[in-house]
């Protein structure tokens, strides 16, 4: 069980590109977008193995000629799949990439209230019920704003471990009392 925070907490750090990157990483459900990309291009490439059929079915070994049409299907589905990983990844690298870094330190005000976040002269505050979901890794603590947008608090803004695990157990209480 970890030790309960003290409010009001103060918290600083200076926000990297793996902090980033962390976050971007995390696994997530495909979109509609991503859903309808894959099954766009499995289309089309189905459409094109149907076409070349008799040409590509020359490939299929004989001992499954029988059974080339499904062949031909699983391998419009896997190349399908490989594509949109690609995509897919080259997109998370891409949005890690174009990310702007904050210049100075970070600083986080957490009270009952909900964080003030500073960064050199900008100050926004955040209310516990904005906050829609508290994701906590071994080295974050992810308050998530929106599906795409998420205040990145890394392990080095805290103490230890556990003073981690405590702010992630506080930041989820409160977010989840300010909803009801």
């Amino acid at each position: 069980m970890t030790e309960a925070i003290e409010l009001p907490l103060k918290l600083s750090f200076r926000l990297t590109r793996a902090d980033i990157a962390a976050y971007e990483n995390l696994p997530r459900e495909f979109s509609r977008g991503s859903v309808l990309a894959f099954f766009a291009v499995f289309f089309v490439l189905g459409a094109a193995l149907g076409a070349f059929e008799d040409e590509l079915g020359a490939l299929v070994p004989q001992s499954l000629a029988d059974y080339r049409h499904i062949v031909l299907v699983v391998a419009a589905a896997v190349i399908a799949y490989a594509m949109i990983t690609l995509v897919l990844t080259l997109r998370t690298n891409w949005r890690i990439a174009r990310a702007k870094l904050p210049s100075d330190e970070t600083g986080i005000d957490v009270s009952e209230a909900g964080l003030r976040v500073t960064n050199g002269a900008s100050v926004r505050d955040f209310g516990w019920a904005l906050i829609a979901k508290v994701i906590e890794t071994a080295d974050h603590v992810f308050l998530c704003l929106t599906p795409r947008t998420a205040l990145i608090v890394p392990l080095r803004a805290f103490a230890s471990r556990d003073d981690k695990t405590a702010f992630a157990d506080l930041s989820e209480r409160l977010s989840r009392g300010a909803e009801a």
